[in-house]
């Protein structure tokens, strides 16, 4: 019997389902009947809410980049934090992103389609990236202004979603200490680096 729902809830129900049957199954292996049938709506409802899977795969990837936005937004405008302070925050809180949820990790990963695609590199590299860019000019007065500025945050973004996903699946829990340890001094060296480098050119 089907479960009386708001369609806030309904929504929210489908995205939960698909995410499930993504991380036991693969996008590639899901159809929208199995969708569906897991979720125990009729047709007609899915189509209430999604347009297809590739829809319902981008939404999902939608909430993960809102849901880790959220995490990141108060380390940033904390200025009492110092940069390095506030870097090394970021950069743990995104490498962790998916240590409670893994099912997040395939739909970051999932293959989709050209429009999923387009969709996802204008979510990490144009929305977080613009985010990102407009906090640090909170707390440096405006300094990340440039092309190559925007080039780094996007090469940062790209280094350590990947490095997350890696350690969700790969790293043992006993070693993520150590493995995030060395992402951020990495992360640091490459930030320091740029801030010379746009000090020389100035």
């Amino acid at each position: 019997m089907r479960q009386s729902m708001t369609k806030e809830q309904r929504h929210q129900h489908i995205l939960n389902t698909a995410k499930w049957l993504f991380q036991e199954y693969g996008y590639d292996d899901i159809t929208i009947a199995d969708v569906i049938k897991e979720s125990n709506i009729a047709r007609g409802t899915f189509y209430l809410h999604f347009n297809s899977l590739e829809d319902l795969l981008t939404a999902l990837f939608d909430e993960m980049v809102e849901q880790t936005w959220s995490r990141i937004s108060p380390i940033l405008d904390n200025l009492e934090n110092s940069f390095e302070e506030a870097t090394e925050a970021t950069v743990r809180t995104v490498l962790r992103m998916f240590d409670h949820d893994k099912a997040m990790a395939s739909v970051y990963y999932s293959g989709g389609g050209r429009a999923f695609m387009e969709r996802k590199q204008e979510a990490m590299y144009g929305s977080l990236g613009d985010k990102l860019l407009e906090a640090l000019n909170r707390r440096h007065e405006g300094r990340f202004q440039s092309k190559e500025d925007r080039w780094t945050i996007l090469m940062l973004i790209s280094l350590v979603g990947d490095m997350a996903y890696y350690a969700a699946m790969h790293i043992e829990e006993s070693d993520k200490t150590t493995f995030e340890n060395r992402i951020i001094r990495f992360v640091m060296a490459g930030l320091q680096a740029h801030l010379q480098s746009s000090e020389t050119l100035s």
